[in-house]
């Protein structure tokens, strides 16, 4: 059936009446009332008590007590004819409805439980019913004459209900719902990448294939529960107030969304919410605060040949994923399956704030060739994915889709946020372990995304998994796409957002559009060797022979710190050395950090970056190349070009030929401890061409000759604070270099590469000139654009923001107007 909530009023639901329910004791019995046109009439008979009479409307049997309680070891069996669809039974009295044996009912009837002062069901509960099961602490059940079936206003005249139930009418008042069990349903896999394994001889709640099982009413607790219903529906709502509909007919959501209060649902002790069956069913939840803890699970796993149905939650507040099992061995985890031929069932969340840590994970997997299922993600306000088990590092907090050693394709993860933090551990990741091809992962975060490491832990020794955001394949499937969509996107120490192959497919590509980026871990795209250990247990290659993708980052401002990188890198066979584009108004590189493309085999990866002010300090930007491989090729553009403290710029190989690196750029800066190179140990050197735009087109375009053993060095722009005078020194075509045996911090100069400036005419020693400065000597704070369009350095701007400063703090001095020195350097 379907449940659809409409609110009735608006108030708080207390915690009290929770409190009374599992604390107060109970005595075990069926005791009918005298409120029914036929009343109920309970034979007892050793441990079962018999329910026959009731009134009879329609297919509607309706059953009245005054207490309805089973003990242990008990039965309380109702005796319908074969004609009953719904067996309606409320209880009047003052007490709760403690369930610890059996309840039984004949034919296909639907059994209707209904309790306002609150329901237990022990560990020992079960269900015998051929029917759907409804238990609920709702104060009526309603109909669509407008007529109520309710535990308070109890009626006596006779009842002429002949329609099926309409709805649940739960009140403020409403008690709450405790179910217990072993925490047994599961069985511990041996191996972590197997399907999951459920004990079927569990007690539990259990209703027959293609049966639904609904919890309704204020706040509802599990704890170690096992609930089944193998193909149909599992519905769990905490409802402070409104009405529940009821809808037979219906296969699709079970809430109504313009409910606004609610109350809490919470799975503990390793509690069980299963739907799995030939044609997988659907779990749906929807409260205030849901939460899963202690190794609970909810479940579909379809074995069948129809697609699944899905796990849907809906919490007004959070949705919270915690802690395994004492053990260890069970993780809190929302999972789907698929085994045959059928899809796997899709996971869909909606709350404002969703909190996976402790290891806890949402987690679609596939085994067969059906696809698995999607992963979506609505959080208004915030994702956080925090730590690890503390029973097991390696059960990291997650979201996670995967095919293993199927044909199916892994499933997509989607996520739509305010905020996203992935810290100590933190992932999301779709990866092939077959021949199906990993899910796409979108990241749209409103706010920020951050993946951080803490420095406690990264100190600490423990062997974990540090945050990472990827999407992989090992084997013959392609590795899905990454994309991530927010203002602000930080990467932090040890953390990644990578596309990777390990096997025979191709990684995917990452994607990331964002409008400022920092980096102090990786952002990368590889094809690497997998350990023995991936190898015998995925049946990876020793060797990769898949793509390894691109990287694609879209920004405003790009700072790679602190050792961090942006890479491609090729460890295999694949021709496809993989790319590496970044568009960015700013970029800096510094304290060791890089941009590169690395390869081990065939060509060289490709750099293309585009962007207004690139700065490396002591960084590099490298497209590299091992053994016969042939150097990448490197194709800057950009307004401003500065390095210094040991940058350089490089397309090196060492047997094979060096790459091509290609500069178009206005202004170049280098100091002399920085480099550019194309150059190759054993074999051919690659070229180094540097454009200046926007010139004279009688000065020419400057090219870096053939490059050799030795790299050329690049000359700073203004060196230390030594002589009385200060000059700028341009070197055109056959005019010296200076001496770089020499102190060169006797005069600042500009050097354009070190190497020549092309003329269309012969240079002489005039075309080399000479400035004297007149005014005062302050350091450059900045670069900006004056008036006439001109790049102007500048020691501060009054009236206008200063660029970032491309000179290394307390490096050099101020140049003036770079006009003076290249009047013909104009910005468009």
């Amino acid at each position: 059936m379907k449940l659809h909530t409409v609110p009735l009023w608006n108030v708080k639901g207390s915690i009290l009446l929770f409190l009374l329910l599992v604390s107060s004791p109970v005595t075990a019995q069926v005791i009918p009332d005298k409120t029914l046109p036929v009343n109920s009439l309970v034979t007892n008979q050793e441990n079962t008590s018999r329910i026959e009479g009731g009134t009879e409307a329609g297919g509607n049997l309706f059953h009245s007590f005054k207490e309805f309680s089973v003990p242990t070891g008990g039965t309380a069996y109702f005796n319908n004819t074969a004609n009953i669809q719904n067996i309606i039974s409320r209880v009047t009295g003052s007490s709760i409805s403690d369930i610890d044996g059996l309840i039984k009912a004949n034919s296909t009837a639907n059994l209707f439980l209904i309790n306002q002062n609150g329901i237990l069901f022990g560990q020992n509960a079960r269900l015998d019913i051929g029917g759907s099961f409804f238990a609920s602490t709702a104060n009526a059940v309603n109909f669509a004459d407008g007529s109520k079936f309710s535990t308070k206003n109890s009626q006596t005249e006779p009842l002429l209900i002949v329609s099926a139930p309409l709805g649940l009418q739960v009140g403020r008042d409403s008690g709450a719902i405790l179910v217990k069990g072993t925490g047994q349903g599961l069985i511990a896999p041996s191996l972590r990448n197997s399907p999951t394994i459920r004990n079927t001889n569990v007690t539990s709640l259990r209703v027959q294939p293609g049966r639904n099982i609904a919890l309704v009413g204020g706040n509802v607790t599990l704890e170690g529960a096992t609930l089944t219903a193998e193909g149909g529906r599992i519905e769990i709502s905490s409802v402070d107030s409104g009405v529940v509909n009821l809808d037979s007919d219906s296969q699709s959501s079970t809430l109504s969304q313009s409910v606004q209060n609610f109350k809490d649902i919470s799975l503990s002790q390793q509690t069980l919410v299963d739907a799995t069956g030939n044609s997988g069913g659907s779990v749906v939840l929807k409260g205030k605060v849901v939460s899963l803890n202690e190794g609970s699970t909810i479940l579909i796993q379809n074995q069948g040949l129809q697609p699944s149905g899905k796990i849907d939650i809906n919490a007004i507040e959070a949705i919270k994923l915690s802690g395994s099992s004492s053990n260890g061995r069970f993780v809190s985890v929302l999972r789907t399956e698929s085994l045959g031929s059928g899809n796997g069932g899709d996971i869909d969340i909606s709350t404002k704030q969703l909190v996976i840590d402790e290891g806890a994970s949402i987690n679609s997997r596939t085994y067969g060739a059906a696809g698995g299922g999607l992963v979506t993600v609505n959080a208004s306000k915030s994702i956080q994915l925090l730590g690890f088990s503390t029973l097991n590092p390696f059960y990291t907090s997650g979201i996670i889709t995967s095919t293993s050693g199927s044909s199916g394709k892994a499933g997509d993860i989607t996520l739509s946020t305010g905020n996203l933090l992935a810290q100590d551990g933190g992932i999301i990741t779709s990866l092939s372990n077959g021949v199906g091809a990993g899910g796409d992962v979108i990241v749209n975060a409103t706010d920020f995304v951050e993946l951080s490491n803490s420095q406690e832990l990264i100190n600490s020794g423990i062997n974990y998994v540090a945050s990472y955001f990827s999407s992989g394949t090992v084997n013959t499937g392609n590795a899905g796409n990454l994309t991530i969509n927010t203002p602000s996107l930080v990467v932090g120490d040890m953390a990644r957002v990578s596309t990777s192959t390990r096997g025979f497919g191709s990684a995917g590509i990452v994607t990331i559009n964002a409008s400022h980026v920092k980096v102090k871990g990786s952002v990368e795209s590889s094809a690497v060797r997998a350990s023995t250990d991936t190898q015998k247990l995925f049946g990876a290659p020793p060797v990769p022979s898949g793509s390894p993708g691109e990287v694609n980052i879209n920004t405003v401002s790009l700072l790679i710190t602190d050792g961090g990188q942006a890479s491609v890198t090729n460890e295999g066979t694949s021709s496809d050395a993989g790319t590496l584009t970044i568009n960015a108004r700013s970029i800096t590189l510094n304290n060791k950090s890089s941009i590169t493309a690395t390869t081990a085999s065939g060509e060289g990866g490709n750099i293309d970056i585009n962007s207004q002010n690139l700065q490396l300090r002591n960084s590099t930007i490298s497209a590299t190349a091992e053994g016969n491989s042939n150097g990448g090729n490197i194709d800057i553009n950009t307004l401003l070009l500065t390095g210094s403290e040991n940058s350089s710029i490089k397309a090196n190989a060492v047997e094979g030929n060096g790459g091509n690196i290609n500069i178009n750029t206005q202004i170049l800066i280098f100091s002399p401890n920085s480099f550019i190179t194309a150059s190759s140990q054993l074999g051919v050197d690659g070229t180094v061409n540097i454009n200046f735009t926007n010139q004279d087109p009688t000065r020419g375009v400057m090219t870096v000759p053939k490059i050799v053993q030795q790299p050329p060095k690049m000359a700073s722009v203004c060196v230390a604070q030594s002589g009385t005078g200060r000059e700028l020194l341009t070197v055109a075509k056959n005019s010296p270099p200076p001496n770089f045996d020499e102190q060169l911090y006797s005069q600042p100069f500009v050097q354009r590469n070190s190497i020549s400036v092309e003329s269309t005419e012969p240079p002489t020693k005039s075309q080399s000139s000479k400035i004297k400065e007149t005014t005062k000597i302050v350091e450059a704070q900045g670069w900006v654009i004056n008036s006439k369009g001109n790049v102007e350095l500048v020691a501060t701007t009054p009236n206008q923001a200063a660029h970032n400063s491309f000179l290394a703090a307390n490096s050099c001095s101020s140049v003036g107007s770079v006009a003076e020195v290249f009047p013909s350097l104009e910005i468009k």
